[in-house]
């Protein structure tokens, strides 16, 4: 009995310590307090249960970009490459980090996409032409290096511009946000992806950013409470698999370092812990 015991639990690590839960997870740093290569090395192997595949949102503030591609060579991840954007000099630090990420002969064979800027359209940093303009720059840059570009939009913000820049589209949406009840809310998000893919023009579309916070303020209808983010997590992750649609759920872990709601995504705590009432099964088996 206790062969079979150990074999059993021996099963049950691996199968946990290689499965797949996720396409991909968003995390985020405190940028107030810029961290080494070593954080992004835990971090990451703390996330590796659930994914192999993670999302940064800016090249040049505490140089993440370069930290964050390294640690993803050295735990053997992929990564999607964020670059921050909400006016054109921020866009040209950015883009002079890239620069200097690619003249350093750093791999890029990881790196699934560069995302130029996230949710820019929504908060008028910028117009569809400029947002466009930026893409292409990057495409002109990476493309040569077999590395895609695209940015990361509120659902309802993608005019033609920006579809014919970018290489394939991320979009964002949150029902938590719409004040939708639990029962509609995956729904709903894959209504807004519909609508997306509607106005792909026959290109991939992948959701980039969606979630449910676990505590904080209610928004209308929409109840933050830990029993509703697992109800979205498993609603969620059930349709994309029916669908074969790629999602980066956000987001790894509570970033106790934001205030109120924000600070509540995470489906790991601000130790990594799997947030209860969540279970492993629940990710690898959620329909």
């Amino acid at each position: 009995m206790k062969f079979l015991s150990y074999v059993s639990a021996l099963a049950t690590a691996t199968y946990c310590c290689s499965a797949q839960a996720f396409y991909g997870l968003n995390f985020g740093i405190d940028q107030n307090n810029c961290p080494p290569v070593s954080h992004y090395v835990d971090e990451f192997k703390h996330i590796q249960p659930y994914t192999n595949r993670v999302r940064s949102y800016t090249m040049g503030v505490c140089n993440e970009g370069a930290l964050a591609l390294e640690a993803a060579h050295t735990v053997g991840m992929n990564i999607y490459l964020g670059m921050w954007v909400d006016r054109p000099e921020t866009f040209d630090s950015e883009f002079g980090a890239l620069k200097a990420l690619v003249a350093s002969g750093a791999s890029f064979d990881n790196v699934d996409a560069i995302i130029v800027g996230s949710e820019v359209i929504y908060r008028k940093d910028a117009t569809a032409d400029m947002l466009a303009s930026y893409i292409r720059q990057v495409r002109d840059l990476v493309n040569p290096l077999g590395v895609k570009v695209t940015t990361s939009e509120v659902f309802y913000d993608f005019s033609p511009p920006i579809v014919e820049a970018a290489d394939f589209l991320m979009m964002n949406a949150f029902p938590y946000w719409e004040a939708v009840p639990i029962q509609d809310a995956a729904a709903t998000l894959f209504e807004h992806y519909d609508s997306v893919v509607g106005l792909a023009q026959g290109k991939d579309v992948k959701i980039s950013e969606t979630g449910w916070p676990s505590a904080g303020s209610n928004f209308g209808a929409s109840i933050a409470s830990p029993e509703n983010q697992r109800t979205y997590v498993r609603n969620v992750l059930c349709e994309a698999r029916k669908r074969g649609v790629d999602v980066l759920y956000f987001s790894a872990k509570d970033e106790t370092y934001k205030s109120g709601v924000e600070a509540s995504f995470g489906i790991m705590d601000g130790n990594y812990n799997l947030k209860a009432p969540i279970t492993m099964q629940d990710l690898n088996q959620p329909c």
